[in-house]
């Protein structure tokens, strides 16, 4: 059972991509979800954290906004524990093994207060109408919400499980009430996938509600939302890239990736991905280019890519060596 828990850590490494709704267009607010959305795919979490506290603000009895202010105030936290990682360096030592900071006691209970004010919201308006796709997609997001909590931070699996089998529940109710609702698809999908890749005996321990787990189904359903959905459209996509490179697919991802790049051209880490498939689908002289056009957007600051932290660039330079020592090697052995 003990190798099963790096199997587990897929859900939650997904779950974090997982963001509260977009916005939508006919909003009188649209304004602030714009905003903060955009910052928040963008890495900049302050400015995300300050904008969805404004739409906070305005629309006090949307769980929606509470688990948008949550969600932001959960990724700065992680980034700055160095938990949001990119898979680009694999392998690099030097970069995983660093002294991480503690955890602010004073985030986690502000996340923990913005978190439960959504999630009663979302409760008493299930209470009133247990249809409602809203409060159920919200809740749905609230409790993966907190199981990415409890695994990345409280390091707790099982209530992580716990929380992340009441999140698939939710989003399972908003299919079979409204098979329309695409968004209530991605996690459904994202626990198919995961129940479906873990071993055999933990498979038949977590798995409820008759839900067995299916790495096809769930893949059918994340795309589904990556290329239909509207509210979690974007975190679909994320998702669908982190599948594809475990499936060993990488060169699929690239048009996923460079679309979120599109979208969000200030997310460096997406960059760092991107050089980071090419390379482990053998195309080492396309991502170099990406890496060394990485490493000048740093030295500018172009695309504010020069807040990017020091270890990371740091290891940034060392992989830029490394692929051009490798290819040097492959040359002067052919």
């Amino acid at each position: 059972m003990e190798h099963a828990f790096p199997r587990i850590r897929l859900l939650f490494l997904l779950a974090i991509t997982v963001s509260p709704d977009l916005p939508a267009a006919a909003s009188d607010r649209v304004d602030d979800r714009v905003l903060g959305h955009d910052h928040f795919y963008n890495l900049e979490y302050e400015e995300a954290i300050e904008a969805n506290r404004r739409l906070v603000s305005q629309q006090p009895d949307d769980p929606s906004a509470h688990n948008r202010l949550a969600t932001a105030i959960l990724y700065k936290e992680l980034l700055r524990l160095g938990k949001l990682e990119t898979k680009a360096f694999k392998g690099d030592t030097q970069f995983h093994a660093w002294e991480k900071p503690n955890a602010d006691p004073k985030v986690w209970n502000e996340f923990k207060d913005v978190l439960m004010r959504g999630r009663q919201i979302a409760e008493d308006t299930l209470e009133a109408d247990s249809q409602d796709v809203k409060a159920l997609y919200a809740l749905s997001t609230n409790h993966a919400l907190e199981s990415t909590y409890q695994f990345m931070v409280r390091t707790s699996y099982f209530r992580a499980l716990q929380s992340s089998n009441r999140a698939d529940r939710h989003s399972r109710e908003s299919i079979k009430t409204h098979p329309e609702f695409i968004d209530g698809y991605l996690i459904a999908g994202t626990h198919e996938y995961v129940v479906g890749n873990l071993p055999w005996a933990l498979r038949f321990m977590v798995a409820v509600g008759g839900v067995r787990g299916s790495k096809k189904k769930g893949e059918e359903y994340v795309r589904l939302v990556a290329e239909n959905g509207d509210l979690a459209r974007d975190s679909a996509r994320a998702l669908l890239v982190l599948l594809l490179r475990r499936e060993q697919r990488p060169l699929e991802a690239v048009p996923v990736l460079e679309g979120i790049i599109r979208d969000f051209p200030r997310n460096y880490l997406m960059h760092l991905e991107l050089a980071g498939v090419y390379e482990n689908a053998g195309q080492e002289n396309t991502a170099l280019d990406i890496f060394r056009n990485i490493q000048d957007k740093v030295k500018t600051n172009t695309d504010r890519f020069g807040r990017m932290p020091t270890r990371v660039q740091e290891a940034l330079a060392r992989r830029i060596a490394k692929v051009e020592r490798d290819m040097g090697v492959r040359s002067g052995g052919s």
